[in-house]
């Protein structure tokens, strides 16, 4: 058989063309809630706002453009914090196969944009419709199902909240329905064997996926989703402990395994950040209890309504786990322990968890299981159409439950209004309440009073309109600022002047330049934003400010000072973000390496950062180490020694050094597992200076001396990644031969 006579099958087959008809809907409703933004009328475009969508994962997604795009892995970054493991901050998403596609296709059509970022932001709204409806199709052979599950997932409160603007925290969760319906399908009582290890791959690829696209804290909830989902299945359908089991470890070992590249290096980041210093205290934030009400009423406690799945969604929620449908009691357990745990430290379960289970007690911020919350509502909404569909209910009961909720929010509209009447200042708008009655109303006549027509061939489109109406008109909004995404600028006109400068130079751009713009640019800045930051940098930015700028070698600084602590030249000055930013220039800055030949012993960084606060200590002629070098300091610290750095690259640092007695070299970048040293092409220990930096104890004499960054975490995740691809594809093949081998003995 042809391809082309595959084709024409395919397009014969009524099925296959209902659920091609439900995807072209689902990419229709998309195009129209995104509309804005596609549109080339610039008066009518909007873009997301500037904040860490801008700061961080566009310039960090320049940086890694230009690298890959070059043909390297950008496995360092020397443009913020004074020098940043860049593939190790699991957030850059170096490997995560949707950026690379949108990197490539940018690179054809104007280059890697703020609007290219947000077309990867758009196209993970899409596909978690897509696979959402792929997932609850599945499971309830309905395609109005899985529509409505689709839409009330892409654009419920939650997904349209602070994911988009946290773009990692959309991209790791939108892979889950891919997941689980891997695992449903493994599961299924007629699957065989083979076909079974296909499904798990399935399941695997979307747990590798979400893992790529970089937020931890998303992808622990996902893979307890996903495991809770096996769980569920195994004691549901007739399936072995010995087969499962295994079954559940070798997904889980082979999603893992994929994303071993970003993982290690990222484990090893972590666990050298200021992450490890926080406790229960920190980390147990969470929802207020007043945030409930946005489970009803859109917008009435916060800008992001996350809570929120749609005034229709709730009934079809109850109706699926009324009628005991697939799972749906399974999704709403899950749904409520998600959302004791996201009120943080105000209820016992977060507690319970913190002690208990492995990953809870590394994140903060625990409203963000609201993920959870919102998955499991899409999925019992369609669970519970799929329960109308096959079983019309008491259209009396279900009126009269549906009725008196419209009325009781009738009442608290009416009743809001005229309190707003009498006190202006109070932050819940009435409006809010009404539109929420509307609906009400609109869920009553349709879901309750016309229940009875749900096999007719308006009903599904009347509920399909109402879900659609609700959510684009509560959510339609969230985020967006009228202004095109070409014509937003990010740092201030100093910038350029800086940038003029062809030496080797640090700038101090926490105003001014901001953000992790330094990666953008190719400005080399020590501050930086990312919600993992290394102690070193931390710790140095508690210093007094000149102290700060000459441990990192700063030649630059953006302030709003018309005056440093040290001797400086004004180049420009300008208004930026409402303040008058002054650009100077040191007048003598400390060099980017330096020989020093007094030393302070301090065991710990703790002790070293202490001593580097002291008033009288000199970065330029003492160094704080470790241990004491076995070097034989001269009593008169000579002055005519000499470094010069003859290549930088970001995983390579040349230079020549003389010095005319022994020494310690202090190089001022940061110091991070997997930096290596030789001398004259032999390896050569570096020493921790100054609590963070790099130091090479010298004899006299003259040197080459060559730093590389080659990390064992890198090579090792790297090694296991490819492993588990082969193993994966193995997978995939093999149920590939198996089904051809089939398909010829039945034809």
């Amino acid at each position: 058989m042809t391809w082309l006579s595959r084709i024409r099958n395919w397009l014969d087959d009524k099925p296959l063309r209902a659920d091609i008809a439900a995807l072209i809907i689902l990419t229709l409703l998309w195009c129209f809630y995104f509309w804005r933004v596609l549109t080339p009328n610039l008066i009518d475009q909007v873009s997301y706002p500037e904040g860490d969508f801008s700061s961080q994962f566009l310039a960090c997604g320049a940086y890694q453009a230009e690298r890959m795009l070059d043909g390297q892995i950008p496995l360092w970054n020397p443009y913020n914090y004074g020098g940043h493991p860049f593939v190790a901050d699991i957030q850059t998403a170096v490997f995560y196969p949707p950026r690379l596609l949108v990197i490539v296709v940018s690179h054809f059509t104007g280059g890697w944009t703020y609007n290219a970022v947000q077309i990867e932001a758009l196209i993970h709204y899409w596909l978690a419709s897509v696979w959402m409806y792929l997932f609850i199709r599945a499971v309830t052979r309905s395609r109005v199902a899985g529509l409505v599950s689709a839409i009330a997932l892409a654009y419920g409160g939650y997904l349209t909240g602070y994911p988009p603007v946290q773009l990692a925290v959309l991209e790791a969760g939108s892979w889950l329905p891919l997941g689980l319906l891997g695992i449903y399908k493994a599961s299924e009582g007629e699957t065989d064997g083979r076909r079974r290890i296909k499904w798990l791959a399935l399941s695997a690829l979307a747990l590798g996926l979400s893992l790529l696209a970089g937020h931890p804290q998303t992808n622990l909830f996902l893979t307890y989703g996903m495991i809770a989902y096996s769980i569920h299945r195994m004691f549901r359908q007739p399936m072995r402990w010995k087969s499962s089991v295994p079954a559940i470890i070798g997904m889980l070992g082979v999603g893992y395994g994929l994303a071993a590249i970003q993982l290690l290096p990222g484990l090893e980041y972590m666990m050298l950040t200021t992450r490890t210093d926080m406790g229960f205290a920190a980390r147990a934030g969470g929802f207020s209890f007043s945030d409930v009400l946005s489970i009803f009423v859109h917008g009435t406690t916060s800008h992001w309504s996350p809570l929120y799945a749609g005034i229709s969604v709730l009934p079809l929620a109850g109706i699926a786990v009324w009628r005991k449908q697939e799972s749906a009691r399974f999704w709403g357990m899950t749904a409520l322990i998600a959302l004791g745990i996201s009120f943080g430290g105000s209820t016992i379960l977060y507690h319970l968890t913190y002690l208990s289970v492995p990953g809870m007690a590394l994140f903060r911020g625990q409203e963000r299981i609201a993920y959870l919350i919102a998955y499991s509502a899409a999925i019992m909404a369609g669970l519970g159409v799929a329960a109308l569909q096959n079983n019309p209910p008491d259209e009396k009961r279900l009126s009269r439950v549906l009725g008196i909720a419209a009325i009781v929010l009738w009442f608290l509209a009416v009743e809001l209004f005229f309190v707003k009447r009498i006190y202006a200042e109070l932050g819940i708008s009435s409006r809010s309440f009404f539109f929420a009655a509307i609906l009400a109303t609109l869920a009553w006549l349709i879901i309750g009073r016309l229940s009875a027509s749900v096999q007719s061939a308006w009903w599904p489109a009347a509920l399909i309109g109402l879900i659609v109406f609700d959510l684009f008109s509560n959510t339609m909004q969230t985020n967006w600022e009228a202004r095109p995404a070409g014509s937003r600028t990010m740092y201030s006109e100093l910038v350029p002047i800086a940038l003029e400068d062809e030496t080797l130079f640090r700038v101090d751009g926490r105003l001014g330049l901001g953000g992790n713009f330094g990666t953008m640019l190719g400005l080399q800045d020590i501050w930086g934003v990312s919600p993992l930051r290394l102690k070193t940098p931390q710790a140095y930015a508690q210093l007094p400010q000149y102290l700060y700028h000459e441990l990192l070698a700063v030649n630059y600084v953006f302030t709003d000072w018309q005056q440093l602590e040290v001797p400086s030249t004004i180049l420009d000055e300008a208004e930026f973000q409402g303040l008058h930013i002054y650009l100077h220039e040191i007048d003598d800055p400390t060099p980017r390496a330096w020989m020093t030949y007094r030393t302070m012993i301090a065991p710990d960084d703790a002790q070293a950062w202490s001593r580097l606060a002291d008033p009288g200590f000199d970065p330029r002629t003492t160094v704080i180490l470790a241990t004491e070098p076995t070097l034989d300091l001269p009593d008169t610290p000579p002055d005519d020694w000499s470094t010069s750095v003859t290549a930088y690259a970001p995983e390579h640092i040349a230079l020549d050094v003389n010095t005319p007695a022994d020494g310690v070299l202090v190089l001022s970048e940061i110091d991070y597992p997997g930096w290596q040293a030789t001398v004259d092409g032999a390896p050569a220990p570096i020493m921790r200076a100054n609590g963070g930096l790099r130091g090479l104890p010298l004899k006299a004499g003259h040197y080459h001396i060559e730093f590389d960054f080659r990390p064992l975490s890198f090579t090792l995740g790297a090694g296991v990644s490819i492993v588990s691809l082969l193993v994966l594809l193995a997978m995939m093949i093999g149920f590939q031969k198996n089904f051809t081998r089939s398909q010829k003995v039945n034809g």
